[in-house]
């Protein structure tokens, strides 16, 4: 500030010391114009938000997830994927299994009506009554041969007869023994295979309900979290560079 100070005092003193001139009028100067009005300024603009999406493709409104939030997001939807094709898995095996406990369960079911209605046990104990029938008819027969008193021909002949029928019941009755003792050792074989395959689909049946109800639970677990999800996370908006950060480890 000295400085311009002592060069505004050596100006005056030099037209202090020249000569005077003729006055002449000087053009008359145009009024300075007003210098024209500054635009109001306009405020900063934002920070640009970037392209933003949801994980669900619906938005639900609210602020934009944070960098942590939408990696908080990203880890339970993962874990939720993975919790459904376990799910998935399971409940295929499952299914496929009552599938063939079903169809065994049906074809125990005719192995059971058969054998309730055994063709050679129903034709066992037909022969079995018929033979009943001719042993009371023999009896009869030869009770009232003992009554009679005839002493001729005719009642020996009669008692030749009864006799020959006796023997013929005899030989039959050993027949009929043998076949139903056949019969029997063949029915109690069928039942005895029928029983334990019965059994063992029992147990089947057994151990498939042990594990289809924790895994109707686990499944029910499954969906109300995936149901807390797409709540909390899935229409939530986030910037798609924060997503791409996060899948590159940062």
């Amino acid at each position: 500030m000295k400085f311009a100070h002592l060069l505004a005092a050596s100006l005056c003193l030099s037209l202090a010391a020249a000569p005077a001139l003729a006055q002449t009028p000087a053009p008359a100067k145009p009024a300075p114009a007003k210098p024209a009005p500054k635009p109001p300024a306009k405020p900063a603009p934002a920070a640009p938000e970037g392209r933003t999406a949801t994980l669900t493709g619906n938005a639900s409104g609210g602020p934009i997830m944070t960098r942590d939030e939408l990696r908080v997001c990203l880890s339970r939807e993962e874990q939720l994927r993975a919790r459904l094709t376990e799910n998935d898995a399971r409940r295929a095996t499952l299914d496929q299994e009552k599938q063939l406990i079903t169809a065994d369960q049906e074809k125990l079911k005719a192995e059971r009506a058969a054998l309730q209605s055994n063709a050679r046990a129903e034709e066992m104990n037909a022969r079995t009554r018929a033979y009943a029938a001719r042993v009371e008819a023999w009896n009869k027969k030869a009770a009232e041969f003992q009554a009679s008193t005839r002493k001729d021909a005719t009642s020996e002949r009669i008692r030749t007869q009864i006799n020959e029928e006796r023997v013929a019941l005899e030989v039959e009755q050993k027949q009929l023994e043998a076949e139903r003792a056949k019969v029997e050792a063949e029915m109690k074989a069928a039942i005895d295979a029928y029983n334990a395959k019965a059994g063992a689909l029992d147990a089947r049946v057994q151990d498939w309900n042990g594990r289809n109800a924790p895994a109707n639970e686990a499944g029910k677990a499954l969906e109300a979290d995936r149901a807390a999800w797409v709540s909390e996370c899935g229409g939530r908006r986030y910037r798609e560079d924060d997503e791409i950060a996060i899948r590159r480890g940062k």
